[in-house]
């Protein structure tokens, strides 16, 4: 028998296979976060020296200019070491992809006898191949097709949430940068109130209770500085991990304050039809049950016995014919008699049961998410409002008339350096609402899986 026919379809499974490189993978990737954060280009196709190379120079460009929240939302998905190694499950499906459109390994086996009477050595060489595997191979692409879609979207989901963390410490970093300025305003209108009370106990117009008061002040206002500035300093080294920086990278800077320019709200049906639609998490779901589903066929395909087909070659001894070489084929069949593989389908079965309550369970939590994220980005929207047309204006307004009852002489240094710590307070106070808002925003954009649309509440 021609052992040529065994050749020609592993040839073309070998010269067919696809690349073992993730390029499309990441590709895919690349897609996803272009089209639900806004980022071209952010997701490298290649792995290679000169890929990674582009990739430093590209972040070292981006850190020269003072950061807006695109580019910190660009430099940590090209610099981010945590997405970086995230990436390589695409690796793995995709290799695993290739490794199901292989066929089995031909077998090679052989033996040695030696004649009893005295005629010499023999034996005999085989050469087998699983039959079975041939026609498994399409079940087996389904079911690593479907993992690598699997992979996609995970990884995919950890981009998105990846962009929320950035958004969220990068509000965050403002806030308190922001807010340092405004302690360091208080600490100094205390300074000032303690100077002068110093001034006046010296002369006899307070009394020691007085002055040891504003001195108890500063002290608050002083501490109160220096905890604002540790916070700087977290909030500044919590955005600088998530963008990968190090070195002189950390001496970064922002391109302006808080936002407070606010986009208008979509309704709720919208973004519960949008995040059933688009949430990458539920999309891994389907996936996951998509797959067991494949594995479960396969697995039943795989009950038919193994059948392994082939050629041997035997070089007989005998007394008559003394050494001749005998070529033929082979059949070796499996009997399942202890192993029909029910538990194993069985195991399987549960498998799918259990992914298909958790895609349901996903899919509830998804709405649920959506509608307590929109009621705390519709709190958030309300309070950042009710300051800038009530509160903040309010507070100017009492300042403006203390000012000018002080010009008159109607009013002490002490009351005017107090509105105008209370002018402080409402203006941090402000701030933390803004970041809220912004943070309530990001946590609604990855709950609907991508950018919020820009429609009318």
């Amino acid at each position: 028998m021609n052992t040529r026919w065994m050749m020609i379809p592993m040839a073309a499974t070998l010269l067919g296979c696809a690349s073992v490189q993730p390029t499309q993978a990441r590709r895919d990737v690349g897609e996803l976060v272009e089209q639900r954060v806004g980022l071209p280009d952010a997701i490298p196709e290649q792995q290679d020296a000169e890929s990674r190379a582009r990739v430093r120079a590209r972040v070292d460009e981006l850190m020269t200019q003072p950061l807006t929240v695109d580019r910190a939302l660009q430099v940590a998905m090209l610099n981010n070491r945590g997405l970086r190694a995230t990436l390589e499950d695409l690796g793995v499906a995709q290799a695993e992809l290739v490794q199901a459109g292989l066929l089995q390994n031909p077998v090679i086996s052989g033996d040695l006898v030696n004649s009893t009477r005295g005629n010499g050595l023999g034996g005999g060489l085989a050469l087998s191949q699983s039959l079975l595997s041939v026609f498994l191979i399409p079940a087996q692409r389904r079911v690593a097709k479907a993992r690598l879609a699997h992979a996609v979207v995970l990884v995919g989901q950890a981009t998105l949430m990846l962009a929320r963390d950035v958004r969220v410490a990068f509000v965050g970093a403002q806030a308190a940068e922001q807010a340092l300025g405004l302690h360091r305003g208080r600490a100094q209108a205390a300074e000032v109130a303690h100077e002068l009370a110093q001034r006046q106990f010296d002369a006899g117009n307070i009394t020691s209770l007085d002055q040891q008061l504003f001195a108890a002040a500063l002290d608050r206002a002083r501490v109160e500085l220096a905890d604002a500035q540790l916070d700087t300093t977290r909030a500044r080294e919590e955005l600088t991990r998530l963008l990968g920086l190090w070195g002189e990278d950390v001496a970064w800077t922002f391109a302006g304050p808080l936002d407070s320019a606010l986009p208008p709200e979509t309704e709720l049906g919208s973004l519960e039809q949008q995040g059933m639609r688009d949430r990458l998490d539920l999309s891994a779901a389907r996936f996951e049950t998509r797959s067991i589903e494949y594995a479960l066929t396969l697995r039943r395909r795989g009950m038919i016995p193994e059948l392994n087909v082939g050629i041997s070659a035997r070089n007989e001894v005998g007394n008559d014919v003394g050494h001749e070489w005998v070529l033929g084929p082979s059949l070796s069949l499996e009997l399942p008699i202890f192993d029909p593989g029910h538990a194993d389908i069985a195991r399987i079965q549960a498998y799918l049961r259990q992914a298909q309550h958790r895609l349901q369970d996903v899919a509830i939590h998804v709405r649920s998410e959506i509608r307590v994220h929109r009621a705390e980005l519709v709190a958030a929207r309300r309070k950042v409002e009710y300051y800038e047309r009530t509160v903040l204006p309010r507070t100017e307004s009492i300042t403006e008339l203390t000012l000018q009852q002080y010009n008159a002489m109607l009013v002490g240094t002490y009351q005017l350096l107090e509105t105008r710590t209370d002018q402080i307070d409402a203006r941090q106070e402000y701030v933390e609402a803004l970041r809220d808002y912004w943070v309530a925003r990001s946590e609604l954009e990855l709950a609907v899986g991508g950018r919020l649309p820009t429609g009318r509440q």
